[in-house]
């Protein structure tokens, strides 16, 4: 299973409701349904930047999870997606390039 850094913060070029009740509810609903997505395990771990309408999400699963996960909250939010390698494995995929590339000089 993968892991993913999911930045998330709201898509600027998607008008919001005019209506304060309205964006509330949409906010509330989203933020329900983030609970829904923790409390399974599926986002293991997320937070709030300092700005105010930013923040991340740590989620383990499939690439099309990612995907699906992301489409329930357009289109009101952008997402950047970046998946993780874990620190050894990349170590280690680093090291491997690096030899290859000393062996072609």
């Amino acid at each position: 299973m993968a892991r993913f850094l999911v930045l998330y913060r709201p898509n600027l070029t998607t008008p919001w409701p005019v209506a304060p009740k309205r964006a509330a509810e949409i906010i509330e609903a989203m933020l329900e349904d983030v609970g829904r997505f923790m409390e399974a395990g599926i986002i293991t771990d997320g937070g709030f930047f300092m700005d105010g309408n930013s923040g991340f999400f740590i989620f383990e699963g499939m690439s099309e999870d990612v995907y699906n996960l992301t489409n329930a909250f357009g289109p009101f939010i952008q997402f950047n997606i970046k998946e993780i390698v874990p620190y050894e494995k990349g170590k280690s995929m680093l090291l491997d390039s690096l030899r290859m590339w000393m062996l072609s000089i």
